[in-house]
């Protein structure tokens, strides 16, 4: 790799570990890590997910057995979505990999000179100027 791009790409990288939305993503997931309920509800939903796997690698599965279990992961599923620290973890990583797509857009602009019918103009003023 040119040493210049190499240079370009750490300096890219070092100023997306200092952006706002990167310190959300590293808040919201201490904040999930120390949030005693919602660990107990993953480990809970994990279990859950390897028996319903573990059901379907027997020989005969009882299918009304894995649809009740499956059933429970869904509704399992909801409820962590709902839970403060894990709804809050993932606004923070969309916020950051919308950050990351408004990067690939301008580099893609910059290289083919296209952009995506519904992404970047290549104008920031149509954005908010969210990409600088």
């Amino acid at each position: 790799m040119d040493l210049q791009i190499f240079e370009k790409s750490r300096e890219l990288g070092e100023l997306l570990v200092k952006s706002p939305e990167y310190a959300k993503v590293q808040e919201a997931e201490a904040a999930f890590q120390a949030d005693e309920v919602a660990q107990a509800r993953v480990n809970e939903f994990n279990a859950l997910q390897n028996e319903v796997q573990t059901l379907m690698q027997t020989p005969d599965p009882d299918q009304a057995e894995i649809a009740k279990k499956a059933d429970a992961l869904r509704n399992m599923q909801a409820e962590l979505t709902e839970l403060p620290a894990v709804k809050a973890m993932n606004e923070a990583q969309t916020g950051f990999s919308q950050l990351l797509n408004q990067v690939n857009q301008v580099l893609r602009f910059m290289i083919t000179g296209e952009v995506e019918e519904d992404g970047c103009t290549g104008n920031c003023s149509s954005c908010g100027g969210s990409c600088h």
